[in-house]
């Protein structure tokens, strides 16, 4: 099945990662879930699934990540105006 996969499934799977990764991290107090690193890590990760949904379109699952995507730049945008 990996040999199978495409550059394009590969972005979806490294993306898939970087959002588990986000969350390990948030659960073991590593990182501060108000911190800018994990809503950019959800970022960072949602964009490379919608990358790979593009080009294999699941309505679902392209709805779920356009939502994490408005998530993150709310919670950063909110960070940055806190700061100020």
């Amino acid at each position: 099945m990996l040999a199978e996969l495409t550059l394009i499934d590969w972005l979806g799977v490294v993306g898939s990662v970087i959002i588990a990764g986000a969350y390990l991290v948030v659960s073991r107090g590593l990182v501060d879930p108000r911190r800018p690193v994990f809503n950019l890590m959800n970022l960072a990760g949602a964009v490379l699934i919608l990358v790979s949904l593009y080009y294999r379109p699941n309505a679902g699952a392209i709805l779920i990540e356009v939502l994490w995507v408005g998530i993150a730049i709310y919670a950063l945008v909110s960070y940055i105006a806190g700061r100020r």
